[in-house]
């Protein structure tokens, strides 16, 4: 696992998974990339495969506020 870029895409489909309600927790993300998987979202579910915690949290934390906004 490493520092990965973080695309909007990858932000975009992680949106996506957290407003599934597929994870048991949000920083789960052994969780994120199986429902990316699930979702057919391949570019998050490589993000997951390859970023490090803090890369993942720091995509997670970009979700978030896009999730904040759109409310």
């Amino acid at each position: 696992m490493s520092r990965v870029s973080v695309t909007d895409e990858v932000v975009d489909q992680l949106v996506d998974v957290l407003e599934a309600d597929m994870l048991d927790h949000e920083l789960n993300h052994m969780g994120a990339g199986f429902a990316a998987q699930d979702l057919g979202h391949d570019e998050l579910a490589a993000f997951v495969r390859e970023a490090d915690a803090a890369t993942y949290y720091e995509a997670l934390e970009r979700a978030r506020e896009q999730l904040d906004a759109d409310a």
